[in-house]
């Protein structure tokens, strides 16, 4: 194709030198020149390649965990925040992450008392706040997460919760107890902390976690503070329960002493203790073993028994806890005859004005006595034994059954 236009320029040439037109010829040349790299630079670009768009780099933020909680205002949540970075499905490693509560209102904040917090993704694309504790305002909010590398954000569900209404508390374990003075008592104290109804329900209910209840011993220490004061949280069935409890050097005597376990919604709860000299013996006291009554009556003398500690000459010991246990037994339901399933008898409650107590606790006195109330013999006819058992070091007992002879309560009903 060029040979035939270059030919073509030569014709046009000559024609041109017999009409005398060399310019004429100069611009036919330079003018297929040109189409002669237009066409080499034509067929080259349709020969080339052009390189793809790198893929879009989608990066997200999403609640990993603890993204719904409530807490008590003015109290720690129980979780921190997580949230998970990923890079087209790919965890994020190395990626800041700020969570951030409301500024005013109810909210929180984090460790330093700011209500933001800022941290790094790990390898996992985990980012972990730190501690989130509730302000002093009660009602709903969101916590969000974010990162300056996307506009995608987290958001976890929050609710500062107002104090319970009071309604009551209860011991869970602790009380009563003894323990030599100076030494650490074996069970520690715990209490269920319960909130007033909230209608349709009728009965109190727990209270839930993150509740403060504070206890108070007037001598002694817990073992986390080093002092006579401590705090615990109820957990999530309303149970707090105290760090371990060492009495002090005092023998606490005749009157035990007690340990007032306060929750914040008001409601409180004392637990009996005593500080004592580790018993040795029991000893019942003369005229109280044995003894024989008609069936169905008192008998005439109260049981009784003197405990004694191992120094030598013994010490009596004041403040001890003695629990005095008469055999189970049942009655038939009425209209039956009632007669019991074995020979027996019960304490006299005071609560009742009653004999319907098959074992009761009492301290021993200044003189080393522990001395139940009255007990009246059942209806069925028999001899038994009332035992006697008494809390020393580290809750063990000492009873009566484990001292050669025994010296259990011989009774016998006629």
């Amino acid at each position: 194709m060029i040979h035939k236009n270059l030919g073509l320029v030569r014709r046009s040439a000559m024609k041109s030198r017999k009409h005398g037109g060399e310019n004429m010829i100069r611009k036919a040349y330079w003018g297929v020149i040109a189409l002669l790299f237009l066409a080499l630079a034509f067929g080259t670009g349709c020969n080339s390649t052009t390189a793809s768009a790198p893929p879009n780099q989608v990066t997200t933020v999403a609640a990993n965990g603890a993204y719904q909680q409530n807490a008590v205002i003015d109290t720690q949540y129980t979780s921190p925040f997580t949230a998970l970075v990923t890079t087209n499905g790919s965890p994020a490693g190395g990626v800041v992450v700020t969570f951030t509560a409301p500024a005013s209102g109810a909210g929180g904040t984090f460790a330093g008392g700011n209500p933001f917090y800022s941290t790094t993704t790990n390898a996992s694309g985990v980012a972990t706040s730190a501690p989130f504790t509730a302000n002093g305002t009660s009602g709903v909010y969101n916590v969000i997460a974010a990162s300056p590398s996307t506009e995608s954000t987290a958001t976890f569900n929050c609710a500062n919760t107002g104090l319970p209404d009071p309604a009551l508390a209860t011991i869970s374990g602790g009380s009563p107890q003894s323990t030599t003075e100076g030494t650490q008592f074996n069970s520690a104290f715990s209490v269920t902390v319960m909130a007033a109804p909230v209608l349709p329900a009728v009965n109190p209910t727990p209270v839930g976690a993150n509740l403060v209840v504070t206890f108070t011993a007037p001598d002694g220490t817990f073992q986390d503070t080093g002092a006579s004061t401590t705090t615990a949280l109820t957990n999530a069935n309303g149970v707090a329960t105290a760090a371990p409890y060492v009495a002090s050097s005092v023998v606490s005597g005749t009157t035990p002493y007690t340990v007032t376990a306060t929750a914040e919604n008001g409601v409180s709860v004392d637990f009996t203790l005593s500080n004592t000299i580790k018993p040795a013996v029991m000893t019942p006291v003369s005229g109280s073993t044995p003894q024989m009554t008609t069936s169905g009556t008192p008998f005439a003398n109260l049981l009784a028994v003197t405990v004694v500690d191992g120094s030598t000459p013994p010490k009596l010991v004041v403040g001890a806890y003695v629990t005095f246990t008469a055999p189970s037994f049942t009655l038939p339901a009425p209209p039956a005859a009632q007669v019991p399933s074995a020979s027996s008898g019960l304490f006299w409650d005071s609560a009742t004005s009653k004999y319907d107590l098959s074992s009761v606790s009492v301290w021993t006195d200044a003189t080393g006595t522990a001395t139940p109330p009255a007990f009246e013999a059942n209806a069925l006819p028999g001899t038994y034994n009332v035992t006697a058992s008494v809390v020393v070091q580290s809750g063990t007992t000492l009873s009566t059954d484990n001292e050669t002879p025994k010296n259990d309560f011989a009774m016998t009903n006629q």
